[in-house]
C-alpha cells in the first residue's frame, strides 16, 4: 500500500531494478546490510530486500525505528552497508556515539544506500569525510519503483533504459529542455504495473552531458522541490487538506498553519494554531489534536 489509498503491484521486474541500482552502489555477496525501510504495508522493505539478495547480499530486515538495538544489531554482526534515509542514519550514528562507541572505529559500515529524504552535500560530507561510509543515492516513486541511481562518480542519477522520463512545464505539459526545471513525468511499459506519462509531482531537471563511469543514459541531477501543496516529511507523503479534515473537527481551533523545517537534518513538523477562545485546556487539546494527525 502506497502512501495514500493505492495498491501497488511489483514483482520481478522490480527486483531487478533495484539489483542494478545497488550493485551500481557498490554492494557485492558477503556484505551484511542492514535495510531500514518499513516493511509494514509499505513496499521499500520487502522491495528492497529482495533486490540486495539478488546479489547474494546478508539482509538485516531491520524496519523503520528501534534505534538502539537496530545500533546494537549492527555493531554485533559486523553490518557493512545501511540502507535508509539520511536522517535515520545519522540518528543511529549520533545514537552509537551517545552509548560510548566511536563510530568510524567501533562499527565495520562502509557505504551507505539513501532515499526518500533530500540529502544536503553537508551531510553527504560529513559521513563520507567523518565516519568513512561511501554514499549513494536514487530515485522513485512507490508507484514506480526505482527508476534513476547514482554511480561512483556521484554527478547525478542515471535514468534506467526500462523508462521513458521527461521533465515538463506543470502548467502546459511541454517537454522541456536539459537544465531547465520541471516536473518528473514517467512512462513504464512494465507488464507488472503499466503506466503512461505518470506525473511524479517532483520538480527536477537533468543533463545528457557525457558521464567519466561510461554510462551513456541522461541523468537527473537532483530533486529540487515538489508540485503543488504535497510535501514529503521522513519520507512520507502530507497533503494540507488531510491535516485541514483532521483539525476541523476541533471546534476550539480558529486557524492552523503546519511548518516543516529540517534542524540536524531530520525532518520536524510543528503545527502552531489559534483559538478562538484562549480559555481552554491547553494541554488536552494539544494531546487530542496529535492523536487527530497521526492516527
Amino acid at each position: 500500500v502506497s502512501p495514500g489509498p493505492i495498491y501497488d503491484a511489483y514483482g520481478q521486474g522490480h527486483v531487478r531494478l533495484a539489483a542494478k541500482t545497488f550493485f551500481a552502489a557498490g554492494f557485492r555477496e558477503g556484505d551484511i546490510v542492514a535495510n531500514t525501510f518499513s516493511y509494514h504495508l509499505l513496499p521499500a522493505g520487502g522491495y528492497f530486500e529482495d533486490g540486495l539478495r539478488e546479489l547474494g547480499v546478508t539482509v538485516i530486515p531491520g524496519g523503520t525505528g528501534q534505534s538502539e538495538l537496530q545500533v546494537q544489531i549492527m555493531h554485533e554482526v559486523g553490518a557493512t552497508g545501511f540502507l535508509g534515509t539520511p536522517s535515520f542514519l545519522k540518528t543511529l550514528i549520533d545514537r552509537a556515539e551517545e552509548k560510548g562507541y566511536n563510530f568510524r572505529q567501533d562499527f565495520k559500515l562502509k557505504r551507505a544506500w539513501l532515499f526518500g529524504e533530500p540529502f544536503p552535500p553537508s551531510l553527504r560530507e560529513s559521513f563520507e569525510k567523518d565516519y568513512g561510509i561511501d554514499t549513494s543515492q536514487a530515485y522513485g516513486t512507490a508507484d514506480v519503483g526505482l527508476m534513476s541511481y547514482e554511480c561512483n562518480q556521484k554527478s547525478g542519477m542515471h535514468i534506467m533504459e526500462e523508462f521513458i522520463v521527461e521533465i515538463v512545464d506543470p502548467a502546459t505539459g511541454k517537454q522541456l529542455g536539459p537544465g531547465e526545471i520541471g516536473e518528473v513525468v514517467i512512462t513504464s511499459l512494465s507488464e507488472i504495473y503499466p503506466l503512461i506519462r505518470f506525473g511524479t509531482g517532483d520538480l527536477s531537471y537533468y543533463t545528457d552531458e557525457p558521464c567519466l563511469c561510461g554510462r551513456t543514459s541522461r541523468r537527473l541531477v537532483r530533486i529540487v522541490g515538489r508540485v503543488g501543496d504535497l510535501v514529503r516529511v521522513r519520507a512520507l507523503f502530507i497533503h494540507p487538506k488531510e491535516v485541514e479534515q483532521a483539525v476541523s473537527k476541533f471546534p476550539e481551533v480558529s486557524n492552523f498553519q503546519m511548518i516543516v523545517t529540517r534542524p540536524a537534518h531530520r525532518d520536524e513538523i510543528t503545527l502552531e494554531i489559534e483559538l478562538h477562545d484562549e480559555a481552554v485546556d491547553r494541554e488536552k487539546l494539544s494531546y487530542s489534536l496529535q492523536g487527530a494527525i497521526t492516527g
